[in-house]
C-alpha cells in the first residue's frame, strides 16, 4: 500500500458499496505480458532484440488466433490459443528449443509481473466499496494462477473467464456473461483494460469503459468510445 493520504474521494472499507462494478482486464492491465522476456532471455539462446520481438510476435499472434477464433464461430481455451501462439513465434524466427524449454516459458504466463501501480490500485478501490472483479480471455485456472501469483485474490470479489460462454472478447457474450455473473445489469459494469480494442468491445455490448491508455493510443475506429480515460491505474482510481 502505499504511504500517501488517500483521496478524500475514497470511502472508509466499512463504507457504502458503490454501485457499480469494475471488471478488470488481466492480460496488458493488471499485469505485463511482455514481463514473459525475462524467460525468453534466460531459455533461448539469443540476442535482447531477438528476446523482444518473439514476446511481441507470441502476443500479437495470440490475440490474432483468438479474434479468428470469434470470427469464425469456434473455440478453444486461451491456454491452447497461447501455445500455439507461442509455437508460431518460435518458427517464425526458426527457433527450435527442446520440449521442456519450451514448456517452461509457456509456463511464464502464470507467472507474470504485475504493473507496479496494480495491486495500489486494486486497494483503493476496494477500499472505497466498489466490486471488483477481473473479466478476461484466460482459463480459469490460468486467471486463478496468475491472480494468486500477483497477490490480487485477497482483493477480487470474482474471476470472470471468457471460457464460461467459449468464445473471447470483445464477442459481446463475454461482458454480458460478466454482467449475469455479478447480478448486475451490463450498464451497472465497467470495464477497465488497457487494450483500446477490449475497451470498444465493450462499450459496444452496452458496458461502462474505463481506458488506461499508457501507450497514449488514438481510440479504436469501430465499436464505442470509452466514458473514462487515465494513463495509469492508479490515476483512475483517484478519478473514479
Amino acid at each position: 500500500m502505499r504511504a500517501a493520504t488517500r483521496t478524500a474521494l475514497l470511502a472508509p472499507p466499512d463504507g457504502p458499496a458503490m454501485d457499480e462494478a469494475l471488471c478488470f482486464d488481466m492480460y496488458g492491465t493488471l499485469c505485463d505480458t511482455s514481463s514473459v522476456t525475462a524467460t525468453l532471455a534466460d531459455e533461448l539462446d539469443a540476442a535482447d532484440g531477438l528476446v523482444d520481438a518473439v514476446d511481441a510476435r507470441w502476443r500479437a499472434t495470440q490475440l490474432r488466433y483468438s479474434f479468428l477464433l470469434v470470427g469464425m464461430g469456434r473455440y478453444r481455451p486461451f491456454w491452447d490459443v497461447t501455445a500455439d501462439a507461442l509455437d508460431y513465434a518460435l518458427d517464425y524466427y526458426e527457433l527450435d528449443p527442446d520440449e521442456e524449454t519450451r514448456e517452461r516459458i509457456l509456463a511464464s504466463y502464470n507467472h507474470l509481473e504485475p504493473f507496479d501501480d496494480a495491486l495500489d490500485a486494486l486497494a483503493d478501490l476496494h477500499e472505497a466499496g466498489y466490486e471488483l472483479a477481473v473479466l478476461s480471455n484466460g482459463s480459469p485456472p490460468m486467471l486463478e494462477t496468475l491472480a494468486a501469483n500477483a497477490g490480487f485474490e485477497p482483493i477480487l470479489d470474482a474471476v470472470v473467464s471468457a471460457h464460461e460462454v467459449e468464445t473471447f472478447k470483445p464477442a459481446p457474450a463475454v461482458y454480458e456473461n460478466a454482467a449475469a455473473r455479478l447480478d448486475r445489469d451490463l450498464a451497472a459494469c465497467r470495464l477497465v483494460s488497457s487494450n483500446a480494442w477490449d475497451v470498444a468491445g465493450a462499450a459496444a455490448a452496452g458496458m461502462g469503459t474505463a481506458w488506461v491508455n499508457r501507450s497514449r493510443e488514438p481510440s479504436a475506429r469501430v465499436g464505442g468510445a470509452a466514458d473514462l480515460m487515465a494513463s495509469t491505474l492508479v490515476a483512475l482510481a483517484e478519478e473514479l
